[in-house]
């Protein structure tokens, strides 16, 4: 890196063209005002004029001559895409609102116009966004989904992010609070740090592009001016020309230097900046050049200049992210994200401040001096500080990056997994993990087995080796299938009896009780049951299949392939089979059949005699099941204990193996099940794993979808574990996310988007020895959407809601 003065002679270097946006930038003694999303636009106003334009609308060329364009019609279809409208629009093309009708899913549609595609470097611009973020499956980076062209229409085709940019946020409301901009910002980080693992510098790290979903969630975009690491530069990068938006850019860019992942730091560094004073860096600095001298000479900023109460651990990161010297910064995004983690734990607890620390002695010695004096010892002992202050405060919840193992084939969930050490160490503390189920109440007859299978997966991992040289160990808890017990069970686990995970609950009642506990206190929970979806908690790992795995895909099955047309839809009152039916019923109204009933009786309640009268008045040709616990038994003794509904089959949604031992299933055989595994599917994987549960526990038990489900939760914890080398919750989930496994019903991986499970949906048939004949399997793993695409996502979230307040604050109906 060069000196000071080198870097000015670098901006001077600029010549013409800075002195022509200078210009431009003081036409009027309001422009230093702009934002920096209108300066990128005058950067690139060649670009400009080509996009399409609403009526009258004026443009201005590169000359200063206005005119008007007269608008392009919007076309209907892109490629396979139905345009619905205009997002957006700027120096490289525009963004518009699709539907893919295939898959039926919104997208954005990137394109660049036929114009700019006949400029090499603008359309090498596009092919590196293109190519750089459809290598990164993370979080908080945005989606690529195709990359096509149409006649001279080059585009991308990308995930829809509803929640507007920060940059929005902060033109509308001002600066954000210190907690949720930290959170941002660390979140910033996250992705950042999976693209610096693929070998990609962003170098335009600003609010405009950090943009936030419905929930929050932070996704980056527009990587079209990433460069890749270790090349000196990229072919379409001109000498002397400005890569990335003034405000923003590092020292190095703005000399048009070498630049590497610590411009990013800076970047980022810079963005912090906004969000914590809705200001940019060096905004009262005047033109282009002056700003970007200011990057290159003036001391870091101080937010604290514009708003006094600002933590002096958030100035400090700044300071040091915004070293002038790149030598002086963070020399990684992990090493930023680990103190803004600090700062973001320290906040998010209710009443509590950071402590203060003077930055006097710092400030009153060079720039480089002061950054290498805050590395080593004061944010050390901020952080020291921090986590004694600070323990057992709920964090805030921060997405991971977590790209998986990279490796091509699929480890084994029965075989040897990689150890971080050969065996347990003799006196090595355990590993502390709980494990919470209904034992006792309606539901122990399903939930008690589910505890066995994760016994048994721990058992294995200690024979194995254990995991960082110590033993795991199992503290086990009662949930009573009672739904406030299950809370106070998980508050016990994670606060008195310190474990590091939890893996448990079945019904969703249960598991929408105790997950706003583990969002306080930032830990984990591993949920092993087929259920709603309608959810997404950044600490949640979901191992059960989502409506598009099970629900949806038999109801599909039973109308096309089974010609069923009559449907008697029956449910336990809670919330899992109250959205399911409406899940069900959206579903079935748009294949044209009819519901001829829909009926819930309460959670273990066994008098069925109503509902097996309306399914006599009604005469469906097939009976939907959703009811969970012992009323199972109940229903299918009622309906099976003659011949009057022999005809009439059965698809359950909860009925496994476990739950037909106490039925008589020799009049079951006309009775169907949709799960994602069967104890009968014949891999040798699955045979393994059976022959290791039925060596503990005896051949006479039998294994379920959940239980299967449960153990590979586990195994996907424990290759967590080994490869965060930390059992650290929220270490732990990041690294969870993308784990893969050879699984006894076939290979399954998590969604590092959702943190549900890639799984193969199938079709069961009872058979005479409680097993079931696999009838219909997917051809593939399905990808998790937590969300079906027959409701927007807010229409869910109300119905959710409306549940919820309707029965009191909880989320089963009341006894009463």
């Amino acid at each position: 890196m060069g000196s000071n003065g080198d870097v000015c002679a670098g901006i001077l270097s600029l010549g013409k063209s800075a002195r022509q946006v200078e210009q431009a930038m003081n036409s009027d003694s309001d422009e230093k005002q702009k934002t920096e999303a209108e300066l990128t636009q005058e950067t690139e106003s060649s670009m400009l004029d080509n996009t399409v334009l609403g009526e009258g609308q004026k443009t201005v060329d590169p000359s200063g001559t206005e005119s008007v364009k007269t608008p392009k019609p919007m076309p209907k279809m892109l490629g396979k895409y139905e345009l619905k409208g205009l997002l957006g629009q700027g120096g490289m093309g525009m963004v518009m609102r699709g539907y893919d009708a295939s898959i039926e899913r919104e997208v954005a549609i990137k394109t660049l116009p036929s114009e700019i595609a006949s400029s090499e470097s603008a359309l090498k611009r596009f092919e590196v966004e293109a190519k750089s973020t459809g290598k990164i499956n993370h979080p908080n980076i945005v989606t690529i989904y195709e990359v096509g062209q149409e006649q001279d229409t080059h585009y991308l085709v990308m995930e829809v992010v509803a929640g507007g940019s920060v940059a929005d946020y902060i033109a509308a409301h001002g600066a954000y609070p210190f907690g949720e901009a930290t959170r941002i910002v660390s979140q910033a980080c996250e992705g950042l740090i999976a693209a610096h693992k693929q070998g990609l510098i962003h170098r335009d790290i600003k609010p405009a592009n950090l943009l936030l979903s419905e929930e929050g969630l932070v996704k980056i975009t527009d990587f079209g001016l990433v460069k890749q690491i270790q090349k000196e530069s990229l072919a379409m990068t001109k000498t002397g020309q400005v890569v990335g938006t003034p405000y923003f850019m590092s020292p190095e860019q703005c000399q048009s230097g070498v630049v590497d992942v610590r411009s990013d730091v800076y970047s980022l560094g810079a963005t912090y900046f906004n969000l914590l004073t809705g200001k940019n860096p060096y905004n009262d600095a005047g033109s282009l050049v002056e700003v970007m001298f200011a990057h290159c000479n003036a001391p870091a900023p101080d937010p604290s200049e514009i708003r006094p109460d600002v933590p002096e651990a958030c100035v400090q990161v700044i300071e040091k992210s915004m070293a002038k010297d790149p030598d002086d910064r963070y020399q990684s995004m992990e090493a930023m994200q680990k103190d803004l983690q600090a700062i973001g734990n320290a906040l998010s607890g209710s009443g509590v401040r950071l402590p203060s620390m003077s930055m006097d002695a710092v400030k009153t010695v060079p720039a480089k001096t002061s950054s290498k004096k805050f590395a080593g010892s004061k944010l050390a002992m901020v952080g020291a500080m921090l986590g004694i202050l600070m323990l057992g405060v709920g964090y805030f919840a921060i997405w991971g990056s977590g790209l998986g193992d990279g490796k091509t084939g699929e480890p084994s969930a029965t075989g040897n997994a990689p150890q971080a050490a050969a065996s347990v160490t003799g006196n090595a503390d355990p590993i502390k993990v709980g494990v919470l189920h209904s034992l006792t109440g309606t539901m122990a007859q399903s939930e008690t087995p589910v505890v066995d299978a994760v016994l048994l997966a721990i058992e294995q991992v200690n024979q194995e080796g254990g995991l960082l040289g110590r033993p795991v160990k199992a503290v086990v808890a009662d949930g009573r299938s009672d739904w406030p017990t299950f809370a106070e069970q998980a508050e016990r686990l994670i606060l008195e009896d310190n474990v590091c995970a939890v893996f448990g609950c079945w019904t969703s009642a249960s598991r929408k009780t105790v997950v706003p506990i583990f969002e306080e206190q930032d830990h984990l929970l591993v949920y092993p049951v087929q259920f709603e979806g309608i959810e997404e908690s950044p600490n949640v790992i979901y191992t059960g299949a989502a409506p598009n795995q099970q629900i949806l895909p038999a109801i599909r099955w039973a109308f096309e392939e089974q010609g069923k047309r009559r449907f008697f839809l029956i449910g336990s009152d809670y919330v899992f089979p109250r959205v399911a039916h409406q899940i069900m019923r959206d579903e079935l109204e748009s294949l044209g059949a009819e519901i001829v009933g829909d009926e819930f009786v309460l959670l273990g309640d066994t008098d069925v005699s109503p509902v097996i009268e309306k399914v006599r008045a009604t005469k469906p040709d097939i009976i939907v099941n959703c009811v969970n616990g012992s009323s199972n038994s109940a229903l299918f003794n009622s309906l099976r204990k003659g011949q009057e509904f022999a005809e009439v089959s059965t698809l359950s949604f909860s009925v496994g193996e476990q739950e037909l031992r106490p039925m008589n299933i020799a009049m079951m055989t006309n009775d169907y099940a949709a799960w994602t595994y069967f104890q009968s599917i014949p891999s040798q994987e699955n045979q393994d794993f059976l022959a290791r549960f039925h060596e503990k526990y005896g051949p006479q038990r039998v294994v379920t979808d959940p239980m299967a489900a449960a153990y590979i939760g586990l195994k996907l914890w424990a290759k967590g574990v080994t490869e965060a080398q930390s059992t650290d919750p929220a270490k732990v989930r990041r690294a969870m996310r993308n784990q893969r496994l050879q699984a006894p019903e076939g290979v399954v991986r998590i969604d590092p988007a959702t943190q549900y499970t890639y799984k193969t949906p199938r079709i069961g048939k009872v058979r005479q020895d409680g097993q079931f004949d696999i009838v219909w399997t997917a051809a593939d793993p399905v990808e998790p959407r937590p969300y079906p695409a027959s409701r927007r996502t807010d229409e869910w979230r109300a119905m959710l809601h409306d549940l919820f307040t309707k029965w009191g604050d909880r989320w089963s109906a009341p006894a009463d």
